[in-house]
């Protein structure tokens, strides 16, 4: 019996034409046609399959007519073959066509390795590793997942009217380690210049059966994208200036002053016919090498930018910080004057006293509407201070979150939250003692009330007692 290897070799290598092989992700699918393979090494490569002890895999015959026959019935029979393949973390190509037209599907941003039935040495790219497969029906892997921290070249860099010749996903793109060699390497390598030429444009748009580009720098400059490279070496220098520009925090401004470069150096080019590719190779290096100090010195510029909104943030912080404070010191004003208030009834009861012992009831009341109005007041003014605290935070979140965006997040809390905060902490401590000293200087403001009369009372019996026994002693002498 064949092995695994010579199985899908042969039924792909020993059919009358290439154009008898279709395969796509999910499956691979050969017309052979009668007669033109030993029917008996057909029956031993599929029986491979049936051999097999991966659920993943599954084949289907099928005659002229679609029609589902069994190993035993293929003689003379034009056949169709379906072989449906697992997808996960993990591909499988039997063909390099197959896996040359699928390097553009969605479903590659979750794969981990793909392997294709051809003799080259394997190569790694940031997304995936492409390996050669020796045919062995194995199983597929876990699907990865994706960082978050990626940039889609479509989403705030080039214009891309075709909606396809701008890659989603460059990094596929992005070889990680050596190159390789061979009929497959050669054409992944041309149509990942391709794919990575279209980021370093402006605007990429379909023109009769063209694709077209442009750079938008001074003046608008107009190519064509034609699939032509001359010199493998130009991936080298592409892929580092993809590399540099694919920075999520600044990826916009690097392919600005890249762009601008270009534009530079590519105006004398301005003709509708000539190759984006062929212009790009000759000025791509220095380009990248004026970019990169155009970018060191906006760099610096946005650092000035960023201490002064520091400086800025400080100010608005602090007026901030003075917004609550003032309200702090109203809330310790209020309770003063309530104080002063209770002190102040205290002092007109012990005038009663003094003056008239018969006022109890009415003191008793002038006592209760003291505490009454002292309350109300500060209650009130606790709850309007309160509320205009709750609506300056709302307003000023927004205001903080739409300003001072050149900040980090730790720094924005370190050097905006933070204050505040304690700021807040402090006006909810002083609101709690507050109330605390509130409620303890009325309990002792209603005990003296209704206590110093009973005082003053058990005062004025000693004394007149003491003044009777005086006047007895007198008498007796």
């Amino acid at each position: 019996m064949m092995n695994s290897k010579k199985c899908l070799a042969f039924l792909i290598d020993n059919i009358d034409s290439g154009s008898n092989v279709k395969e796509t992700l999910e499956e691979l699918s050969i017309f052979i046609g009668s007669n033109s393979v030993s029917v008996e090494s057909i029956r031993n490569a599929l029986s491979e399959f049936d051999n097999s002890e991966n659920s993943e895999w599954s084949i289907y015959i099928r005659d002229g007519e679609y029609s589902e026959i069994s190993l035993e019935d293929i003689d003379g029979e034009d056949l169709n073959i379906l072989i449906k393949k697992p997808v996960g973390g993990r591909l499988f190509f039997a063909t390099v066509n197959g896996f040359l037209y699928e390097l553009d599907k969605e479903e590659l941003l979750y794969v981990k390795e793909i392997l294709v039935l051809q003799n080259f040495s394997a190569f790694c790219t940031r997304r995936y590793c492409i390996k050669p497969w020796d045919g062995e029906l194995i199983h597929s892997l876990p699907r990865q997942e994706n960082g978050s921290d990626e940039v889609d070249p479509r989403i705030g860099l080039v214009r891309d009217l075709t909606a396809k010749k701008v890659p989603a996903d460059p990094y596929r793109w992005l070889l990680t380690g050596p190159s390789s060699e061979g009929k497959l390497w050669s054409k992944w390598q041309n149509i990942a210049v391709l794919k990575l030429s279209t980021i370093l444009v402006s605007e990429v748009w379909a023109e009769d059966v063209k694709t077209k580009v442009s750079i938008h720098g001074s003046r608008k400059i107009i190519f064509n994208l034609e699939d032509f490279l001359d010199d493998p070496s130009f991936y080298g220098q592409l892929k580092e200036a993809i590399e540099w520009l694919l920075v999520r925090q600044d990826a916009d401004a690097r392919h600005e002053v890249l762009i601008r470069r270009l534009a530079t150096l590519l105006w004398q080019d301005e003709d509708n016919n000539s190759s984006w590719i062929v212009a790009a190779k000759k000025v791509l290096k220095e380009a990248l090498d004026g970019a990169r100090l155009d970018h060191k010195a906006y760099i610096r510029y946005k650092s000035t930018e960023a201490v002064k909104a520091v400086a800025d943030l400080r100010k608005a912080v602090g007026e901030d910080i003075s917004k609550i404070t003032s309200r702090v010191h109203r809330l310790a004003n209020g309770f003063i004057v309530g104080l002063a208030a209770l002190a102040a009834g205290l002092g007109v009861r012990l005038t009663l006293i003094t003056s008239n012992g018969s006022w109890e009831w009415s003191g008793l009341v002038f006592c209760i509407v003291v505490l009454s109005v002292t309350w109300t007041g500060i209650l009130l003014q606790r709850y309007i201070s309160s509320s205009s605290l709750v609506s300056d935070l709302c307003h000023m979140r927004s205001w903080h979150r739409s300003v001072h965006v050149a900040l980090s997040r730790a720094e924005y809390k370190d050097l905006a939250l933070r204050p505040i905060l304690d700021a807040i902490q402090l006006y909810k401590r002083t609101i709690k003692l507050m109330h605390i000293g509130l409620v303890v200087s009325s309990i002792i403001f209603f005990l003296g009330f209704i206590g110093l009369p009973a005082i003053h009372s058990g005062d004025q019996e000693d004394a007149s007692s003491q003044q009777q026994r005086s006047e007895s002693i007198k008498k007796e002498e």
